[in-house]
Protein backbone atom coordinates (compact mmCIF):
# COMPACT_ATOMS: atom_id res chain seq x y z
CA UNK A 1 0.00 0.00 0.00
CA UNK A 2 2.32 2.36 0.71
CA UNK A 3 4.23 2.01 -2.46
CA UNK A 4 0.94 2.83 -4.21
CA UNK A 5 0.49 5.84 -2.13
CA UNK A 6 4.53 6.72 -3.21
CA UNK A 7 3.73 6.47 -6.71
CA UNK A 8 1.00 8.28 -6.49
CA UNK A 9 2.46 10.93 -4.81
CA UNK A 10 5.46 10.36 -7.68
CA UNK A 11 3.30 11.33 -10.48
CA UNK A 12 1.30 13.74 -8.75
CA UNK A 13 4.47 15.75 -8.65
CA UNK A 14 5.44 14.86 -12.00
CA UNK A 15 2.28 15.85 -13.56
CA UNK A 16 1.32 18.74 -11.78
CA UNK A 17 0.96 22.19 -13.84
CA UNK A 18 3.80 24.98 -13.72
CA UNK A 19 2.79 27.37 -11.53
CA UNK A 20 4.39 29.89 -13.50
CA UNK A 21 1.79 29.38 -16.36
CA UNK A 22 -1.46 31.29 -16.74
CA UNK A 23 -2.99 29.40 -20.09
CA UNK A 24 -2.19 26.69 -22.08
CA UNK A 25 -3.40 25.60 -25.07
CA UNK A 26 -2.78 23.60 -28.19
CA UNK A 27 -5.07 22.62 -30.93
CA UNK A 28 -4.35 19.58 -32.40
CA UNK A 29 -7.90 19.66 -35.09
CA UNK A 30 -5.65 19.86 -38.44
CA UNK A 31 -7.53 17.68 -41.45
CA UNK A 32 -4.48 15.67 -42.96
CA UNK A 33 -1.98 17.97 -40.86
CA UNK A 34 -2.75 20.55 -43.58
CA UNK A 35 -3.22 24.27 -41.97
CA UNK A 36 -5.66 25.68 -45.25
CA UNK A 37 -5.00 29.15 -45.68
CA UNK A 38 -8.33 30.85 -44.50
CA UNK A 39 -8.10 28.57 -41.40
CA UNK A 40 -7.60 30.92 -38.42
CA UNK A 41 -6.74 29.25 -34.69
CA UNK A 42 -8.36 31.58 -31.66
CA UNK A 43 -7.97 30.70 -27.82
CA UNK A 44 -9.97 32.89 -25.21
CA UNK A 45 -8.44 32.61 -21.84
CA UNK A 46 -9.80 34.90 -18.64
CA UNK A 47 -6.75 36.29 -16.59
CA UNK A 48 -8.06 36.31 -12.81
CA UNK A 49 -5.39 38.47 -11.70
CA UNK A 50 -3.55 40.76 -12.28
CA UNK A 51 0.46 39.80 -12.89
CA UNK A 52 3.72 41.03 -13.51
CA UNK A 53 5.39 40.75 -16.54
CA UNK A 54 4.15 37.32 -18.74
CA UNK A 55 5.49 36.56 -21.63
CA UNK A 56 3.04 35.10 -24.89
CA UNK A 57 4.83 31.91 -26.67
CA UNK A 58 3.59 30.46 -29.88
CA UNK A 59 3.76 26.63 -29.86
CA UNK A 60 3.84 25.09 -33.35
CA UNK A 61 3.64 21.35 -33.45
CA UNK A 62 4.88 19.67 -36.66
CA UNK A 63 6.65 16.71 -38.47
CA UNK A 64 10.44 16.26 -37.84
CA UNK A 65 12.32 17.27 -41.57
CA UNK A 66 9.49 20.04 -42.21
CA UNK A 67 10.13 21.37 -45.64
CA UNK A 68 10.33 25.13 -44.18
CA UNK A 69 13.01 27.12 -42.22
CA UNK A 70 10.54 29.07 -41.20
CA UNK A 71 6.70 29.69 -41.48
CA UNK A 72 4.66 33.34 -41.78
CA UNK A 73 1.57 34.04 -38.87
CA UNK A 74 -0.29 36.76 -38.42
CA UNK A 75 -1.31 37.73 -34.91
CA UNK A 76 -3.95 39.07 -33.56
CA UNK A 77 -4.23 39.90 -29.53
CA UNK A 78 -7.42 41.49 -28.03
CA UNK A 79 -6.53 43.17 -24.90
CA UNK A 80 -9.48 43.16 -22.19
CA UNK A 81 -10.02 46.43 -22.66
CA UNK A 82 -10.81 45.81 -25.69
CA UNK A 83 -7.76 46.92 -27.80
CA UNK A 84 -6.48 44.99 -30.69
CA UNK A 85 -3.03 44.40 -31.63
CA UNK A 86 -1.62 42.51 -34.52
CA UNK A 87 1.75 41.21 -34.92
CA UNK A 88 3.59 39.94 -37.85
CA UNK A 89 5.56 36.83 -36.60
CA UNK A 90 8.50 35.08 -38.54
CA UNK A 91 8.72 31.38 -36.53
CA UNK A 92 12.08 30.29 -37.10
CA UNK A 93 11.66 25.97 -37.11
CA UNK A 94 14.76 25.25 -38.81
CA UNK A 95 18.76 26.30 -37.66
CA UNK A 96 21.54 27.84 -40.27
CA UNK A 97 22.96 24.41 -40.47
CA UNK A 98 19.43 22.30 -41.63
CA UNK A 99 18.34 20.72 -37.88
CA UNK A 100 15.07 21.41 -36.34
CA UNK A 101 14.69 24.06 -33.55
CA UNK A 102 12.30 22.53 -31.84
CA UNK A 103 12.08 19.73 -29.09
CA UNK A 104 11.95 16.71 -31.42
CA UNK A 105 10.90 12.90 -29.97
CA UNK A 106 10.61 10.49 -33.03
CA UNK A 107 9.16 12.51 -35.92
CA UNK A 108 7.20 14.68 -33.60
CA UNK A 109 8.93 18.47 -33.35
CA UNK A 110 7.64 21.39 -30.67
CA UNK A 111 8.71 24.69 -31.33
CA UNK A 112 8.09 27.39 -28.76
CA UNK A 113 8.82 31.13 -29.40
CA UNK A 114 8.15 34.03 -27.75
CA UNK A 115 6.27 36.57 -29.73
CA UNK A 116 5.18 39.44 -27.00
CA UNK A 117 6.06 40.91 -23.39
CA UNK A 118 3.41 41.93 -21.13
CA UNK A 119 5.29 44.54 -18.53
CA UNK A 120 2.09 43.75 -17.18
CA UNK A 121 -0.88 40.81 -17.81
CA UNK A 122 -4.16 42.64 -16.49
CA UNK A 123 -6.98 41.22 -15.25
CA UNK A 124 -9.96 40.27 -17.90
CA UNK A 125 -10.42 38.34 -20.41
CA UNK A 126 -7.79 37.69 -24.18
CA UNK A 127 -8.32 36.85 -27.03
CA UNK A 128 -5.60 35.42 -29.09
CA UNK A 129 -6.05 34.21 -32.99
CA UNK A 130 -3.22 32.99 -34.86
CA UNK A 131 -3.56 32.76 -38.64
CA UNK A 132 -0.94 31.07 -41.12
CA UNK A 133 0.42 33.57 -43.59
CA UNK A 134 1.77 30.59 -46.07
CA UNK A 135 1.18 31.64 -49.59
CA UNK A 136 -0.14 28.26 -50.79
CA UNK A 137 -3.51 26.86 -49.94
CA UNK A 138 -2.55 24.98 -46.63
CA UNK A 139 0.59 24.70 -45.27
CA UNK A 140 1.27 20.87 -44.90
CA UNK A 141 2.80 18.47 -42.01
CA UNK A 142 1.23 20.41 -39.19
CA UNK A 143 0.29 18.72 -36.01
CA UNK A 144 -0.75 21.91 -33.70
CA UNK A 145 -0.49 24.99 -32.88
CA UNK A 146 -1.21 26.29 -29.47
CA UNK A 147 -0.27 29.56 -26.80
CA UNK A 148 1.20 29.46 -23.50
CA UNK A 149 1.13 32.76 -21.02
CA UNK A 150 3.63 32.36 -18.68
CA UNK A 151 4.61 34.51 -15.91
CA UNK A 152 8.49 35.65 -15.42
CA UNK A 153 9.70 34.06 -12.00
Amino acid sequence: MKAKFILFALVFVLTSCNKNEVYDEFNRDFTDNRWESKDVRSFEFENMQSEGICELKIHFGHISGFQFKEVPLEVEITTPDGKVETLPIVLKLIDESGKDIGDCSGDICDVFQTIKTFDTLEKGKYKVAVKSEFTGPYLPNVLGIGIVVEKQK
